[in-house]
């Protein structure tokens, strides 16, 4: 549909305002992990590529009224806005669709594992101006929150390949930056 064509343009457009650590690379990866996620749990493939198209908005109303402005059903943009609307950390409870758990996973997953570290580290200190310290104990507390709220098994089982590893590497991080050396 040629309204969709130019609504992904729109959205990319966007994307590509953003900092470089939710720009048009975030959306990509979104997208492929979404669909990933989607096709393993049996979601909608279509409903979470444009779910993960709109969840940076963070706002359910506009991206209705995009979705409205561009021809779609009433029944795809309830589905497609319930996934933005559940796409933050504090409203992923009242997810209720596979679609809306596969999106906020597909957006969690970057912020998780040795990626999510760089990933978060780098935007504290670039666009949000913390000092490497806090930034690493934010990349901690993050990780830890999103591993606990990740709400599909697909995304639990990618998760648990990188938890250990980062257990592990805090565990030596925290020896380095005390000093100890006498532990095997």
């Amino acid at each position: 549909m040629a309204q969709e064509s130019e609504l992904e343009k729109e959205m990319r457009d966007y994307y590509r305002e953003q900092g470089q650590n939710h720009g048009i690379e975030h959306l990509d990866r979104t997208l492929k992990i979404g669909d990933y996620i989607a096709e393993k749990e049996g979601g909608d493939q279509e409903i979470v590529r444009w779910g993960s198209m709109l969840h940076r908005l963070h706002d359910p109303e506009k991206a209705e009224k995009l979705l409205k402005e561009h021809g779609f059903g009433a029944e795809k943009i309830e589905r497609i806005v319930h996934c933005v609307r559940c796409s933050d950390i504090d409203k992923v409870d009242k997810a209720e669709t596979i679609e809306a758990k596969t999106v906020y996973d597909a957006d969690k997953l970057q912020v998780v594992g040795p990626f999510g570290l760089i990933r978060e580290i780098a935007c504290d200190t670039g666009e949000r101006g913390k000092r490497f310290r806090e930034a690493l104990q934010d990349s901690r507390e993050i990780e830890k929150r999103c591993f606990s709220t990740l709400q599909t098994e697909t995304g639990k089982k990618i998760e648990e390949i990188h938890h250990g590893m980062m257990e592990e590497l805090w565990d030596r991080f925290d020896a380095m930056d005390e000093a100890r050396f006498d532990h095997e």
